[in-house]
């Protein structure tokens, strides 16, 4: 899972000195952009819907993922900073991927 590794790299670099935190919180954006973009095609959320209610239909369907895999303590509490915690952070991060108001 993608929001697991990016809290579990960051920080780390490889034997090399390239930036692990990095490369995966890259791929937790994509992955991001996916899921945002999916939950339009589903009609979950309309893509003309604010950054606000993207966070939270999100919220609604990460809460429910969780419910469903507890076990994943650390995608939790990355979700939880730098998505939800933060109301105004986490719709900065949708609108700069996917370009809603």
């Amino acid at each position: 899972m993608a929001m697991a590794d990016a809290h579990n790299n960051h920080g780390k670099t490889t034997f090399f000195g390239n930036d692990k935190g990095l490369k995966s919180y890259m791929k937790f954006e994509e992955k991001l952009k996916g899921a945002l973009l999916a939950m339009t095609m589903d009609g979950l959320v309309s893509r003309a819907a604010t950054a606000d209610e993207f966070r939270e239909k999100l919220k609604t369907v990460v809460d429910a993922w969780f419910g469903i895999f507890p076990n994943w303590p650390d995608a939790q509490t990355f979700s939880a900073d730098k998505i939800f915690s933060n109301p105004q952070a986490g719709n900065q991060l949708i609108r700069s991927l996917i370009g809603v108001r």
